[in-house]
Formats: structure tokens, C-alpha cells, sequence
């Protein structure tokens, strides 16, 4: 199986530091997208409507954090997934990071549709994913506190493979020892680490994010 990651939809980002023009259909339609000190850019990505048509939406990025669901046997075809309360944002997470978004207010949920999200199911293996076992990069669209547990929708632009990330581990600051890593259990937790970078570093994806 290739390394490589398989492109779900496109989006253009400038390179860390830099900026870029972002050329769309029509006239007068060019994006000026600025990498600030935060890491926040402004993007299009296409979305697919309910006509089955994918239009171009723009979004704000800030590749300063990034999400990682890692979510039992979940195949992600869906548009949404549920995380039990008791795994959300309580494990894997530094305490700064816990404190500012684990209570899922207004200002916390608008956060975090901005940070990129690796959605992954768990490991088949302890460590080790299945030889065809992708994981997702992409954006959390919604979130929503139910009864029930966490609603979380979201969007996808790349599979990637899981065994991949793994390796990686420590590059994407996955807490990990010789026979047990996050990927083996269901969680999601936030990051403080650009995960777009290291992606790319690692050869795992490519500019057009």
C-alpha cells in the first residue's frame, strides 16, 4: 500500500510565514491569504452541496493546534461520529490546553472548526494499525453536547495511512511507549503542534494541504 495520502478535496495554503494569491472561478475573486504570528489563514476548500456539487468555501486555519479523534471501529462516512464525554478532552491533553477548551462553550467550539483534525479509528493492532488502515485529515465542522455524548461533524481532505502516522508518533507529540500508543485508545484530545508542517516534513502530504 502507498504512503501517500489520497486526496478526498483540495485547498490551497501559502507555506508557513509566507503569503499567497489564491485565484478562484470569476471575476474578482482572489484571496489574499496571510500566515500572521498565530498561524491563522484564510483558505478555500470545496465542499459538496446537497446538489452533489462541490463550491468552493472559505475557512479560517490556525495550524498552531490540531485535533486528533481516535474513535473505536468508526469509518467516517457518515459526516458525523459520537464521543463519549468521559473521552473528551480529559486524557492526552495539557492542562492549558484542557482548561481553555474541554468545557465546549460558544468561544471553544468556534476554536476548534478553525484547527486542522486527524480522525482515526483505533489501532488493529497494540502500536501497530492494519496494513490498509487509514486514518483522515481534515476540519471539525460542528460540535454538540447531547446526552447521549459529544456530536462531533466534520469534513475530510485526505486519507492517510494510519501505519504512517504511527510512525510519526513522536513528531505529532502522540503519546506513545514500546507497546501502547493513542491510536489504541478511543479519546479525543487538542494538540499545541503544527500539524500541517509536520505532515509536510514528513513527506505524509503536500502545499495543496
Amino acid at each position: 500500500m502507498s504512503e501517500k495520502p489520497k486526496l478526498i478535496s483540495t485547498a490551497v495554503l501559502p507555506s508557513t510565514g509566507a503569503s499567497a494569491n489564491i485565484n478562484l472561478p470569476g471575476d474578482g475573486n482572489t484571496l489574499i491569504a496571510h500566515a500572521n504570528a498565530v498561524n491563522m489563514k484564510s483558505v478555500y476548500i470545496p465542499v459538496v452541496q446537497t446538489s452533489g456539487v462541490a463550491l468552493p468555501t472559505r475557512r479560517t486555519v490556525n495550524e498552531d493546534y490540531y485535533s486528533l479523534f481516535v474513535i473505536g471501529d468508526e469509518l467516517f462516512t457518515g459526516g458525523h461520529f459520537m464521543v463519549p464525554k468521559e473521552c473528551a478532552l480529559t486524557e492526552s491533553i495539557a492542562p492549558e490546553l484542557k482548561a481553555k477548551y474541554a468545557k465546549l462553550d460558544m468561544g471553544a467550539i468556534t476554536a476548534i472548526k478553525t484547527f486542522p483534525a486527524i480522525f482515526a479509528s483505533r489501532n488493529h493492532q497494540y502500536c501497530r494499525a492494519g496494513e490498509n488502515q487509514d486514518a483522515y485529515l481534515g476540519f471539525v465542522d460542528e460540535v454538540v453536547v447531547q446526552d447521549n455524548g459529544i456530536k462531533v461533524c466534520f469534513h475530510l481532505l485526505y486519507a492517510i495511512s494510519q501505519r504512517r502516522l504511527n510512525e510519526l508518533a513522536c513528531e505529532l507529540s502522540i503519546d506513545s511507549a514500546s507497546a501502547f500508543n493513542e491510536f489504541d485508545r478511543t479519546h479525543w484530545t487538542i494538540k499545541q503542534i503544527n500539524l500541517i508542517e509536520k505532515l509536510r516534513k514528513a513527506d505524509v502530504i503536500n502545499t495543496l494541504f
